[in-house]
C-alpha cells in the first residue's frame, strides 16, 4: 500500500520544523480540504490525484501560507519526501518535480529582491539626503543634482557606476588642492566605466 500523502508524509515532516501555530492550523485546514476535494488519501482514496493537487490553486495557497511563515524548507521537504514515496508513479513524480522547480524559481526571485531592497536601503543610509535612491529593474539607481549613479550586485560583487558634478568656490588654493587631493583619492579607487 502507498504512503499517506497527509498522515505519513505532511503530519511527520511538519514536526520537524517550527511553524507558527497559527499558520499551521491554516495549513492543516486547507491540506484536509484539498484532500476531501482530490481524494488522495490512501485510505478509500486514489494517491494518483495528488498530481491534480500539485498544479491546483488550492496548492498554491498552501506555498503561500508556507511562505508566510518562513517554512519554504519544510515544504521542499514535504515534496522530496513525496517524491521519494510515489517514486514508481511517473505522473505523482512529474507534478512534484514542477512544484519544486516553481518553489526554486520563486525562492530566487524573492531571494534578488531582498538583495535589492538591502542595498537600496544601505545606499539610502549613505546618500538619501543629497539624492532620491530607488529600485529599477535589478539595479539601485541614484538620482540628485549632484551625484548620479547606480549600484548592482552580480555573484557577491558589488558594482558602483557613479558621476559626480558640482561646483566649488574656496577661499584659498589649499582649499582647492585638500579637495582636489579627496577627489583624486576617489578617482584612485575607480575604473574607467
Amino acid at each position: 500500500m502507498a504512503k499517506d500523502f497527509l498522515r505519513q508524509i505532511v503530519n511527520p515532516t511538519l514536526l520537524e520544523f517550527e511553524i507558527p501555530v497559527q499558520i499551521l492550523t491554516e495549513i492543516r485546514k486547507k491540506l484536509e480540504a484539498a484532500e476531501n476535494k482530490y481524494n488522495f488519501s490512501a485510505f478509500g482514496g486514489d494517491p494518483k490525484n495528488l498530481a491534480k493537487f500539485f498544479k491546483s490553486p488550492l496548492w498554491k495557497e498552501i506555498v503561500e501560507l508556507f511562505e508566510a511563515a518562513g517554512a519554504g524548507a519544510a515544504l521542499v521537504k514535504v515534496l522530496e519526501k513525496t517524491k521519494e514515496a510515489y517514486k514508481d508513479d511517473e505522473e505523482i513524480v512529474r507534478a512534484v518535480e514542477e512544484a519544486l522547480k516553481e518553489l526554486k524559481e520563486k525562492g530566487k526571485e524573492n531571494k534578488e529582491i531582498s538583495i535589492i531592497e538591502m542595498l537600496k536601503k544601505n545606499v539610502e543610509e549613505v546618500i538619501g539626503d543629497v539624492a532620491e535612491v530607488k529600485v529599477s529593474e535589478d539595479k539601485v539607481v541614484i538620482e540628485g543634482d549632484k551625484v548620479e549613479g547606480r549600484l548592482e550586485e552580480e555573484g557577491g560583487k558589488y558594482t558602483l557606476r557613479v558621476l559626480v558634478r558640482g561646483t566649488y568656490t574656496g577661499t584659498s588654493i589649499e582649499e582647492i588642492k585638500e579637495l582636489l587631493s579627496e577627489i583624486k583619492k576617489l578617482i584612485n579607487k575607480l575604473s574607467p566605466p
